[in-house]
């Protein structure tokens, strides 16, 4: 029996533009509690500032902070409730601002019989209403819940970079491609056969010229 053929697509800034925590503010906003954000926004504005400015060095450390208390701002919320938020976000958010080329070929590994597979840091709810849309699998960041109510927090780390490896070397199959966005895709990129990058950063950019990866950017 044939070994499974996988193929593993990041979601945000590959198969989507849009932006998780503008959509989670936009929810927030749309449904009264715009406030939260606010006093959010208010306490994190010199670290937003330092960041835009270049104070901040550490982009990934910080973008890891930013959203994890972005998450927070929907504790309390039961999972029926914060399902419906994800599907608001994917609708507003994500889906209009899909990356329509690489969504083909996400379509075409499909159709070619390829087991495709959606894995991102995003929270778990959000990814997958995404990948329902594409009718795939997905592995994204679980959300602790007690006693039927979302804590605010993550359990465990967030599933970027190595830990995307690691999820991905326990599925049963080779990694026959991979997609990616920045710098921080490039273990899982290096673990596929067939590395894309999709509208790299610029040190993504720099490494898959000199590796000679493929580059989907227009």
């Amino acid at each position: 029996m044939a070994e499974t053929e996988i193929v593993a697509f990041d979601l945000e800034g590959t198969l989507s533009s849009g932006i998780a925590w503008e959509g989670m503010r936009d929810y927030l906003v749309a449904h009264g509690e715009g406030a939260k954000f606010q006093r959010f926004f208010r306490k994190n504005f010199l670290k937003a500032l330092a960041f835009r400015v270049g104070i901040v060095r550490d982009e990934r450390a910080f973008k890891e902070r930013w959203i994890l208390e972005i998450m927070r701002l929907f504790e309390g919320y039961s999972e029926a409730r914060f399902a419906e938020a994800a599907a608001w976000v994917v609708e507003r958010t994500f889906w209009p601002n899909r990356r329509d080329a690489v969504v083909e070929e996400l379509l075409a590994h499909r159709e070619n019989g390829r087991s495709v597979i959606v894995v991102s840091g995003m929270f778990e709810p959000i990814l997958q209403q995404f990948a329902a849309k594409l009718q795939v699998d997905c592995i994204g960041t679980p959300l602790e819940v007690m006693d039927g109510r979302l804590t605010g927090e993550i359990v465990g780390q967030l599933n970027v970079g190595p830990n995307k490896v690691a999820k991905l070397q326990n599925l049963p199959g080779k990694l026959v491609a991979a997609y990616g966005d920045t710098v921080w895709d490039i273990p899982m990129l290096e673990l596929a056969e067939t590395a894309v990058v999709v509208h790299p950063d610029k040190l993504l950019r720099e490494m898959a010229v000199q590796r000679n990866w493929r580059m989907i950017d227009s």
